[in-house]
Protein backbone atom coordinates (compact mmCIF):
# COMPACT_ATOMS: atom_id res chain seq x y z
CA UNK A 1 0.00 0.00 0.00
CA UNK A 2 1.22 3.54 -0.40
CA UNK A 3 0.25 6.42 1.61
CA UNK A 4 1.85 9.64 0.95
CA UNK A 5 2.45 10.51 4.83
CA UNK A 6 3.12 14.00 6.00
CA UNK A 7 3.99 14.67 9.31
CA UNK A 8 2.15 17.20 11.61
CA UNK A 9 3.17 20.12 13.25
CA UNK A 10 2.56 18.98 16.82
CA UNK A 11 4.47 15.22 15.89
CA UNK A 12 7.25 16.08 15.51
CA UNK A 13 9.88 14.61 13.21
CA UNK A 14 9.00 11.22 13.85
CA UNK A 15 5.66 11.57 14.28
CA UNK A 16 3.47 10.65 17.87
CA UNK A 17 4.36 7.72 19.32
CA UNK A 18 1.60 5.40 20.04
CA UNK A 19 2.37 3.19 23.28
CA UNK A 20 0.10 0.63 24.23
CA UNK A 21 -0.13 -2.93 25.92
CA UNK A 22 -0.64 -6.12 25.04
CA UNK A 23 -0.92 -7.09 21.20
CA UNK A 24 -1.83 -4.10 19.31
CA UNK A 25 -2.94 -0.40 20.23
CA UNK A 26 -7.18 0.41 20.79
CA UNK A 27 -8.80 3.10 20.31
CA UNK A 28 -7.81 4.21 23.96
CA UNK A 29 -4.31 4.19 22.87
CA UNK A 30 -4.89 6.36 19.66
CA UNK A 31 -6.90 8.75 21.92
CA UNK A 32 -4.09 9.29 24.08
CA UNK A 33 -1.00 9.49 21.73
CA UNK A 34 -3.54 12.57 19.77
CA UNK A 35 -4.19 14.36 23.05
CA UNK A 36 -0.43 14.22 23.86
CA UNK A 37 0.28 16.75 21.51
CA UNK A 38 1.76 20.14 22.22
CA UNK A 39 -1.27 21.38 20.05
CA UNK A 40 -2.70 24.77 20.45
CA UNK A 41 -5.45 24.29 18.79
CA UNK A 42 -8.77 25.07 20.74
CA UNK A 43 -10.50 22.47 22.80
CA UNK A 44 -7.99 20.36 22.76
CA UNK A 45 -6.26 20.91 26.22
CA UNK A 46 -9.79 20.64 27.62
CA UNK A 47 -10.39 17.62 25.81
CA UNK A 48 -6.86 15.88 27.54
CA UNK A 49 -7.92 17.26 31.15
CA UNK A 50 -11.16 15.44 30.92
CA UNK A 51 -9.82 12.46 28.81
CA UNK A 52 -7.85 12.38 32.30
CA UNK A 53 -10.24 12.63 34.50
CA UNK A 54 -12.28 10.00 32.56
CA UNK A 55 -9.48 7.57 32.54
CA UNK A 56 -8.86 8.14 36.42
CA UNK A 57 -12.71 8.12 37.26
CA UNK A 58 -13.27 11.38 38.05
CA UNK A 59 -15.55 14.08 37.42
CA UNK A 60 -15.72 15.71 33.99
CA UNK A 61 -16.10 19.49 33.44
CA UNK A 62 -19.56 20.97 33.45
CA UNK A 63 -21.05 19.74 30.29
CA UNK A 64 -18.77 17.39 28.85
CA UNK A 65 -19.44 13.59 28.57
CA UNK A 66 -17.19 10.82 26.68
CA UNK A 67 -18.98 7.76 24.28
CA UNK A 68 -15.89 5.07 24.51
CA UNK A 69 -16.51 1.68 22.02
CA UNK A 70 -13.81 -0.22 22.85
CA UNK A 71 -15.18 -2.90 20.87
CA UNK A 72 -15.71 -1.06 17.59
CA UNK A 73 -12.80 1.10 17.97
CA UNK A 74 -14.76 4.53 18.40
CA UNK A 75 -14.60 7.10 20.86
CA UNK A 76 -16.67 10.72 21.01
CA UNK A 77 -16.46 13.91 23.03
CA UNK A 78 -19.54 15.98 23.50
CA UNK A 79 -19.11 19.90 25.41
CA UNK A 80 -22.26 21.60 25.47
CA UNK A 81 -22.48 25.20 26.70
CA UNK A 82 -26.19 25.78 26.46
CA UNK A 83 -28.94 23.82 25.31
CA UNK A 84 -28.15 24.97 21.49
CA UNK A 85 -24.78 24.97 21.23
CA UNK A 86 -21.70 22.39 21.68
CA UNK A 87 -18.51 21.16 20.29
CA UNK A 88 -17.78 17.87 20.04
CA UNK A 89 -14.39 15.53 19.08
CA UNK A 90 -14.72 12.04 17.37
CA UNK A 91 -12.13 9.14 17.04
CA UNK A 92 -11.86 5.87 15.22
CA UNK A 93 -9.65 3.99 13.55
CA UNK A 94 -9.60 1.12 10.42
CA UNK A 95 -7.15 -1.40 9.79
CA UNK A 96 -5.53 -1.13 6.58
CA UNK A 97 -5.22 -4.26 4.03
CA UNK A 98 -1.18 -4.63 4.07
CA UNK A 99 -1.50 -5.62 8.12
CA UNK A 100 1.12 -3.36 9.28
CA UNK A 101 -0.70 0.32 9.06
CA UNK A 102 -4.11 1.38 10.48
CA UNK A 103 -5.57 4.80 9.69
CA UNK A 104 -6.71 7.13 12.77
CA UNK A 105 -9.24 9.90 11.80
CA UNK A 106 -10.15 12.97 14.47
CA UNK A 107 -13.52 14.85 13.12
CA UNK A 108 -13.86 17.99 15.08
CA UNK A 109 -17.14 19.95 14.67
CA UNK A 110 -18.97 22.79 16.41
CA UNK A 111 -23.06 23.87 17.18
CA UNK A 112 -24.14 27.43 17.31
CA UNK A 113 -27.69 27.53 17.93
CA UNK A 114 -28.51 24.48 16.35
CA UNK A 115 -26.42 24.88 13.35
CA UNK A 116 -22.90 23.76 11.95
CA UNK A 117 -20.45 27.05 12.22
CA UNK A 118 -16.73 26.95 11.04
CA UNK A 119 -14.03 27.46 13.99
CA UNK A 120 -10.35 26.96 13.83
CA UNK A 121 -10.94 23.41 15.47
CA UNK A 122 -13.38 22.15 13.46
CA UNK A 123 -12.83 19.95 10.29
CA UNK A 124 -11.40 15.97 9.33
CA UNK A 125 -7.68 15.03 10.07
CA UNK A 126 -6.28 11.52 9.25
CA UNK A 127 -3.23 10.18 10.69
CA UNK A 128 -1.25 6.64 9.42
CA UNK A 129 -0.07 3.99 12.10
CA UNK A 130 2.86 2.46 11.77
CA UNK A 131 3.08 -1.00 13.79
CA UNK A 132 6.93 -0.86 12.51
CA UNK A 133 7.74 2.07 14.02
CA UNK A 134 4.60 2.17 16.58
CA UNK A 135 4.57 6.42 15.46
CA UNK A 136 1.47 8.18 13.49
CA UNK A 137 1.86 10.78 11.14
CA UNK A 138 -1.06 13.20 9.69
CA UNK A 139 -1.87 12.24 5.72
CA UNK A 140 -3.86 14.50 3.72
CA UNK A 141 -7.08 13.94 3.13
CA UNK A 142 -6.98 14.00 -0.50
CA UNK A 143 -4.30 11.26 -0.95
CA UNK A 144 -6.68 9.11 0.91
CA UNK A 145 -9.91 9.96 -1.38
CA UNK A 146 -12.04 11.33 1.45
CA UNK A 147 -11.50 15.50 0.28
CA UNK A 148 -14.66 16.99 -0.39
CA UNK A 149 -14.01 19.35 -2.82
CA UNK A 150 -16.78 22.28 -1.90
CA UNK A 151 -17.29 25.30 -0.04
CA UNK A 152 -20.13 25.39 1.66
CA UNK A 153 -20.15 24.29 5.79
CA UNK A 154 -19.49 20.00 5.80
CA UNK A 155 -19.85 18.05 8.80
CA UNK A 156 -18.90 14.13 9.39
CA UNK A 157 -20.14 11.64 11.18
CA UNK A 158 -17.45 8.97 12.25
CA UNK A 159 -18.73 5.41 11.92
CA UNK A 160 -19.26 3.72 15.79
CA UNK A 161 -19.80 0.64 13.91
CA UNK A 162 -19.22 -0.11 9.82
CA UNK A 163 -16.75 1.33 8.08
CA UNK A 164 -18.10 4.19 6.12
CA UNK A 165 -18.16 8.29 6.94
CA UNK A 166 -21.28 10.33 5.87
CA UNK A 167 -20.30 13.69 4.64
CA UNK A 168 -23.10 16.26 4.63
CA UNK A 169 -23.09 19.19 2.43
CA UNK A 170 -25.30 22.22 4.19
CA UNK A 171 -25.72 24.33 1.01
CA UNK A 172 -28.34 27.11 0.80
CA UNK A 173 -30.87 24.78 -1.57
CA UNK A 174 -30.41 21.64 0.98
CA UNK A 175 -28.22 19.24 2.56
CA UNK A 176 -26.60 16.75 0.22
CA UNK A 177 -25.07 13.60 1.46
CA UNK A 178 -21.69 11.90 0.37
CA UNK A 179 -20.70 8.02 1.56
CA UNK A 180 -17.27 7.54 1.95
CA UNK A 181 -16.32 4.21 2.14
CA UNK A 182 -13.52 2.47 3.52
CA UNK A 183 -11.57 -0.07 0.97
CA UNK A 184 -8.63 -0.82 2.93
CA UNK A 185 -6.39 1.78 1.40
CA UNK A 186 -8.16 4.89 0.63
CA UNK A 187 -11.94 5.99 0.53
CA UNK A 188 -14.44 5.49 -2.45
CA UNK A 189 -17.11 8.28 -2.29
CA UNK A 190 -20.90 6.92 -3.12
CA UNK A 191 -21.20 10.05 -5.69
CA UNK A 192 -18.81 10.63 -7.91
CA UNK A 193 -17.69 14.35 -8.96
CA UNK A 194 -18.90 17.24 -7.05
CA UNK A 195 -22.67 17.69 -6.17
CA UNK A 196 -24.48 19.84 -8.29
CA UNK A 197 -26.14 23.21 -6.52
CA UNK A 198 -23.91 23.55 -3.83
CA UNK A 199 -22.50 27.14 -3.88
CA UNK A 200 -24.00 29.97 -5.12
CA UNK A 201 -27.52 30.44 -6.42
CA UNK A 202 -27.19 33.72 -7.57
CA UNK A 203 -24.21 35.91 -9.35
CA UNK A 204 -22.58 38.43 -6.73
CA UNK A 205 -23.52 41.69 -7.40
CA UNK A 206 -20.76 44.80 -6.78
CA UNK A 207 -19.08 48.05 -8.29
CA UNK A 208 -18.32 46.15 -11.75
CA UNK A 209 -21.67 45.25 -12.59
CA UNK A 210 -21.34 42.53 -14.69
CA UNK A 211 -23.37 39.03 -15.05
CA UNK A 212 -21.23 35.74 -14.50
CA UNK A 213 -22.11 32.74 -15.74
CA UNK A 214 -21.82 29.16 -13.95
CA UNK A 215 -20.77 25.61 -14.65
CA UNK A 216 -23.21 23.65 -13.30
CA UNK A 217 -24.54 25.65 -10.89
CA UNK A 218 -21.07 24.73 -8.26
CA UNK A 219 -18.86 27.42 -9.63
CA UNK A 220 -19.01 30.81 -10.66
CA UNK A 221 -17.23 31.08 -14.36
CA UNK A 222 -15.05 33.64 -15.35
CA UNK A 223 -13.24 34.54 -18.67
CA UNK A 224 -12.38 38.49 -17.75
CA UNK A 225 -10.46 40.36 -15.31
CA UNK A 226 -13.63 42.66 -14.51
CA UNK A 227 -15.83 38.81 -13.89
CA UNK A 228 -13.02 37.24 -11.71
CA UNK A 229 -12.85 40.11 -9.43
CA UNK A 230 -16.36 40.46 -9.22
CA UNK A 231 -16.94 37.15 -8.30
CA UNK A 232 -14.33 36.71 -5.47
CA UNK A 233 -15.38 36.32 -1.54
CA UNK A 234 -15.74 33.79 0.59
CA UNK A 235 -17.65 30.36 0.37
CA UNK A 236 -17.37 30.68 -3.00
CA UNK A 237 -15.85 28.55 -6.16
CA UNK A 238 -14.32 30.89 -8.95
CA UNK A 239 -13.74 28.77 -12.11
CA UNK A 240 -11.27 30.46 -14.82
CA UNK A 241 -12.68 29.35 -18.14
CA UNK A 242 -10.29 26.98 -20.11
CA UNK A 243 -7.94 28.98 -22.97
CA UNK A 244 -8.08 31.94 -21.03
CA UNK A 245 -5.65 34.67 -19.92
CA UNK A 246 -6.64 37.39 -17.55
CA UNK A 247 -4.49 40.05 -17.03
CA UNK A 248 -5.25 41.41 -13.52
CA UNK A 249 -3.52 44.57 -13.97
CA UNK A 250 -5.66 46.73 -16.14
CA UNK A 251 -8.35 46.93 -13.91
CA UNK A 252 -6.33 46.53 -10.95
CA UNK A 253 -5.38 50.38 -11.90
CA UNK A 254 -8.79 51.31 -12.18
CA UNK A 255 -9.03 53.65 -8.90
CA UNK A 256 -13.23 53.88 -9.79
CA UNK A 257 -13.75 50.03 -9.24
CA UNK A 258 -12.67 50.55 -5.85
CA UNK A 259 -15.44 52.79 -4.02
CA UNK A 260 -17.14 50.39 -2.05
CA UNK A 261 -17.25 49.05 0.98
CA UNK A 262 -15.87 45.37 -0.08
CA UNK A 263 -13.50 46.49 -2.63
CA UNK A 264 -11.26 48.63 -1.86
CA UNK A 265 -8.03 51.14 -2.82
CA UNK A 266 -5.42 51.01 -0.51
CA UNK A 267 -1.95 52.34 -0.09
CA UNK A 268 -1.05 49.24 2.51
CA UNK A 269 -3.40 46.30 3.06
CA UNK A 270 -0.22 44.13 5.11
CA UNK A 271 -2.11 45.31 8.48
CA UNK A 272 -5.75 43.94 7.27
CA UNK A 273 -8.92 45.49 7.81
CA UNK A 274 -9.73 46.64 10.96
CA UNK A 275 -13.30 45.40 11.65
CA UNK A 276 -12.69 42.14 10.11
CA UNK A 277 -14.91 42.12 6.82
CA UNK A 278 -13.49 40.49 3.53
CA UNK A 279 -12.53 42.62 0.79
CA UNK A 280 -10.92 43.12 -2.90
CA UNK A 281 -8.50 45.29 -2.66
CA UNK A 282 -6.18 47.53 -5.38
CA UNK A 283 -2.87 47.70 -2.89
CA UNK A 284 -0.26 50.11 -4.61
CA UNK A 285 3.45 48.80 -5.35
CA UNK A 286 6.60 50.01 -6.04
CA UNK A 287 5.58 50.41 -10.25
CA UNK A 288 1.82 49.75 -9.82
CA UNK A 289 -1.19 48.06 -8.31
CA UNK A 290 -1.81 44.41 -6.62
CA UNK A 291 -4.51 42.19 -6.27
CA UNK A 292 -4.64 41.60 -2.38
CA UNK A 293 -7.53 39.82 -1.00
CA UNK A 294 -8.19 39.91 3.02
CA UNK A 295 -10.36 38.44 5.29
CA UNK A 296 -11.50 35.68 2.80
CA UNK A 297 -12.91 32.46 3.79
CA UNK A 298 -13.22 29.13 2.01
CA UNK A 299 -12.47 30.46 -1.43
CA UNK A 300 -11.50 28.70 -4.40
CA UNK A 301 -9.76 29.89 -7.43
CA UNK A 302 -9.61 26.90 -9.86
CA UNK A 303 -8.69 26.67 -13.58
CA UNK A 304 -9.90 25.04 -16.73
CA UNK A 305 -7.15 23.68 -18.96
CA UNK A 306 -4.59 26.22 -19.71
CA UNK A 307 -5.97 29.23 -18.00
CA UNK A 308 -3.66 31.59 -16.96
CA UNK A 309 -3.72 34.57 -14.51
CA UNK A 310 -0.31 37.62 -15.15
CA UNK A 311 -0.11 40.77 -13.76
CA UNK A 312 2.50 43.53 -15.47
CA UNK A 313 4.04 44.89 -12.45
CA UNK A 314 7.66 43.63 -12.06
CA UNK A 315 7.02 44.47 -8.16
CA UNK A 316 3.78 43.36 -7.41
CA UNK A 317 2.39 39.81 -6.50
CA UNK A 318 -0.38 37.72 -8.49
CA UNK A 319 -2.13 37.07 -5.84
CA UNK A 320 -1.70 37.99 -2.31
CA UNK A 321 -3.32 36.79 0.52
CA UNK A 322 -3.86 38.60 3.94
CA UNK A 323 -6.11 36.93 6.60
CA UNK A 324 -7.18 34.43 4.46
CA UNK A 325 -8.84 30.95 5.94
CA UNK A 326 -8.98 27.63 4.13
CA UNK A 327 -8.34 29.52 0.40
CA UNK A 328 -7.49 27.16 -2.36
CA UNK A 329 -5.86 27.82 -5.33
CA UNK A 330 -5.72 25.04 -8.04
CA UNK A 331 -5.12 24.33 -11.36
CA UNK A 332 -3.72 27.70 -12.72
CA UNK A 333 -0.48 28.98 -14.31
CA UNK A 334 0.40 32.07 -12.26
CA UNK A 335 3.23 34.88 -12.98
CA UNK A 336 4.49 37.64 -14.47
CA UNK A 337 4.40 39.34 -17.86
CA UNK A 338 8.01 40.69 -17.18
CA UNK A 339 10.31 39.61 -13.83
CA UNK A 340 12.01 42.18 -11.87
CA UNK A 341 13.96 42.85 -8.07
CA UNK A 342 13.19 43.52 -4.55
CA UNK A 343 9.99 42.92 -4.08
CA UNK A 344 6.58 40.87 -5.34
CA UNK A 345 6.53 37.05 -6.03
CA UNK A 346 3.86 35.42 -7.25
CA UNK A 347 1.88 34.19 -4.12
CA UNK A 348 2.03 36.03 -0.59
CA UNK A 349 0.45 34.82 2.13
CA UNK A 350 0.42 36.94 5.19
CA UNK A 351 -1.14 35.49 8.43
CA UNK A 352 -4.30 32.92 8.05
CA UNK A 353 -4.74 29.40 8.87
CA UNK A 354 -4.81 26.30 6.25
CA UNK A 355 -4.51 28.12 2.93
CA UNK A 356 -3.93 25.58 -0.41
CA UNK A 357 -2.02 25.76 -3.49
CA UNK A 358 -2.55 22.86 -5.40
CA UNK A 359 -1.12 21.52 -9.00
CA UNK A 360 -0.07 25.04 -10.24
CA UNK A 361 2.64 26.47 -12.06
CA UNK A 362 4.35 29.55 -10.53
CA UNK A 363 6.92 31.28 -12.55
CA UNK A 364 8.84 34.42 -13.58
CA UNK A 365 8.79 36.66 -10.69
CA UNK A 366 10.80 39.32 -8.71
CA UNK A 367 11.68 37.48 -5.72
CA UNK A 368 10.07 34.56 -4.53
CA UNK A 369 7.40 32.06 -6.03
CA UNK A 370 6.19 31.75 -2.26
CA UNK A 371 6.14 34.40 0.18
CA UNK A 372 4.81 33.42 3.61
CA UNK A 373 4.51 35.43 6.58
CA UNK A 374 3.02 34.38 9.93
CA UNK A 375 0.27 31.67 8.46
CA UNK A 376 -0.39 28.23 9.45
CA UNK A 377 -0.73 25.29 8.18
CA UNK A 378 -0.03 26.48 4.54
CA UNK A 379 0.16 23.15 1.68
CA UNK A 380 1.83 23.21 -1.37
CA UNK A 381 0.74 20.16 -3.49
CA UNK A 382 1.66 19.16 -7.34
CA UNK A 383 3.07 22.36 -8.34
CA UNK A 384 6.09 24.41 -10.35
CA UNK A 385 7.73 27.10 -8.99
CA UNK A 386 10.24 28.35 -11.53
CA UNK A 387 12.21 31.41 -12.90
CA UNK A 388 12.06 33.56 -10.04
CA UNK A 389 14.67 36.01 -9.73
CA UNK A 390 15.65 35.66 -5.95
CA UNK A 391 14.45 31.74 -5.08
CA UNK A 392 12.00 29.45 -4.80
CA UNK A 393 10.21 30.91 -1.23
CA UNK A 394 10.86 32.68 1.56
CA UNK A 395 9.02 31.80 5.48
CA UNK A 396 8.66 34.02 7.99
CA UNK A 397 7.24 33.32 11.80
CA UNK A 398 5.24 30.15 10.08
CA UNK A 399 3.98 26.97 11.40
CA UNK A 400 3.42 23.65 9.63
CA UNK A 401 4.36 24.44 5.88
CA UNK A 402 4.24 21.25 3.62
CA UNK A 403 5.42 20.81 0.16
CA UNK A 404 4.42 17.79 -1.30
CA UNK A 405 4.91 15.98 -4.65
CA UNK A 406 6.99 19.56 -6.46
CA UNK A 407 9.33 20.45 -8.84
CA UNK A 408 11.58 23.90 -7.65
CA UNK A 409 14.09 24.84 -10.50
CA UNK A 410 15.40 27.37 -12.83
CA UNK A 411 15.50 29.61 -9.53
CA UNK A 412 18.42 32.31 -8.34
CA UNK A 413 20.27 33.80 -7.42
CA UNK A 414 19.83 34.46 -3.61
CA UNK A 415 19.59 31.71 -0.86
CA UNK A 416 16.89 29.17 -2.62
CA UNK A 417 14.62 28.72 0.23
CA UNK A 418 15.27 31.02 3.02
CA UNK A 419 13.06 30.93 6.27
CA UNK A 420 13.36 32.48 9.76
CA UNK A 421 11.13 31.60 12.78
CA UNK A 422 9.50 28.64 11.33
CA UNK A 423 8.53 25.72 13.01
CA UNK A 424 7.05 22.25 11.03
CA UNK A 425 8.67 22.64 7.71
CA UNK A 426 7.85 19.76 5.65
CA UNK A 427 9.59 18.70 2.33
CA UNK A 428 8.30 15.52 0.87
CA UNK A 429 8.72 13.78 -3.13
CA UNK A 430 9.85 17.07 -3.87
CA UNK A 431 13.15 17.48 -6.55
CA UNK A 432 15.16 20.59 -6.41
CA UNK A 433 17.05 20.91 -10.12
CA UNK A 434 18.62 23.65 -12.54
CA UNK A 435 18.63 26.03 -9.90
CA UNK A 436 21.21 29.10 -9.55
CA UNK A 437 24.34 26.85 -8.03
CA UNK A 438 26.01 29.37 -6.45
CA UNK A 439 23.34 29.77 -4.39
CA UNK A 440 22.80 28.14 -0.98
CA UNK A 441 19.93 25.73 -1.42
CA UNK A 442 18.74 25.77 2.06
CA UNK A 443 18.84 28.71 5.08
CA UNK A 444 16.70 28.19 8.08
CA UNK A 445 17.36 29.34 11.55
CA UNK A 446 15.04 26.14 12.57
CA UNK A 447 14.94 22.36 11.90
CA UNK A 448 12.62 21.35 9.05
CA UNK A 449 12.25 17.81 6.84
CA UNK A 450 13.27 16.02 3.66
CA UNK A 451 11.26 13.15 2.95
CA UNK A 452 11.88 11.46 0.00
CA UNK A 453 13.30 14.23 -1.70
CA UNK A 454 16.00 14.40 -5.02
CA UNK A 455 17.80 17.50 -4.60
CA UNK A 456 20.12 18.23 -7.55
CA UNK A 457 22.69 21.09 -5.87
CA UNK A 458 26.39 21.71 -5.72
CA UNK A 459 27.25 20.11 -2.30
CA UNK A 460 29.13 23.32 -1.00
CA UNK A 461 25.66 25.19 -1.63
CA UNK A 462 23.54 22.75 0.29
CA UNK A 463 23.12 25.86 3.09
CA UNK A 464 22.31 24.89 6.70
CA UNK A 465 21.58 20.92 5.95
CA UNK A 466 23.19 20.97 9.98
CA UNK A 467 19.50 21.90 10.57
CA UNK A 468 17.72 18.91 7.96
CA UNK A 469 16.11 16.24 9.91
CA UNK A 470 15.61 13.04 7.34
CA UNK A 471 13.31 10.89 9.58
CA UNK A 472 12.16 8.28 7.39
CA UNK A 473 14.15 5.04 5.87
CA UNK A 474 11.31 4.06 3.59
CA UNK A 475 11.42 7.35 2.02
CA UNK A 476 14.96 8.25 1.50
CA UNK A 477 16.48 11.54 -0.04
CA UNK A 478 18.94 11.45 -2.77
CA UNK A 479 21.48 13.80 -3.53
CA UNK A 480 23.59 15.16 -6.94
CA UNK A 481 26.05 17.69 -6.98
CA UNK A 482 25.15 18.49 -10.65
CA UNK A 483 21.91 20.70 -10.93
CA UNK A 484 21.97 20.02 -14.58
CA UNK A 485 22.25 16.15 -14.51
CA UNK A 486 20.65 14.75 -18.17
CA UNK A 487 19.14 11.84 -16.80
CA UNK A 488 16.32 14.50 -14.67
CA UNK A 489 12.93 13.21 -16.38
CA UNK A 490 9.95 15.29 -16.07
CA UNK A 491 7.43 14.55 -14.05
CA UNK A 492 3.38 15.40 -14.98
CA UNK A 493 2.90 17.92 -12.24
CA UNK A 494 1.10 21.21 -12.73
CA UNK A 495 -1.92 22.16 -14.40
CA UNK A 496 -3.86 19.05 -15.58
CA UNK A 497 -1.11 17.12 -14.86
CA UNK A 498 1.14 18.32 -18.01
CA UNK A 499 3.75 20.59 -17.02
CA UNK A 500 7.46 18.51 -18.09
CA UNK A 501 9.29 21.41 -19.17
CA UNK A 502 12.09 20.63 -16.65
CA UNK A 503 14.77 23.14 -17.77
CA UNK A 504 12.18 26.27 -18.60
CA UNK A 505 13.20 25.79 -22.16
Amino acid sequence: MAITLLTGLAAGAQGIRVNYKGAKPAISDFAAAYLSQEDDEEMIKGIREDWECHQQGKALSNGAAFTVDVKNGFIRYDKRYTATTYSYTEMCFWNCKDNVHKLLAVNRGHIEQGKPATAPFTGLKFYTYDSGTKRMVQTFSSDLGARIDVRPEVTYALPQAGKDIMATIHAPQGEVQILMKWNGRTFDQEQPGRPAGNVQTSAPTGSFGETVRYKDDDYIRVSTAEQFLNALGSNRNVLVAKDTEIDLTPVLNDESRFRTRYKMWMPDASNGIGDGREAVVSEEVFDGRQLTLVNMKQLVIEGEQNARLVVEPRYAFCLNFVDCRQCTVSNLTIGHTEGGYCEGGVIGVKRGWRNVVTDCDLYGCGTYGLDLEGTNSFSLYSSNIHDCTYGIMQLRDCEAVHSTHCEFFNNGEFTLIESHGCTGTVFEDCRFFSNWGDAPLFGFDRAFILLGCAVYHPTENLGTMNLCEQPSQSQPNTFNPNPTDPNIAGREIGPDGHHANTRGE
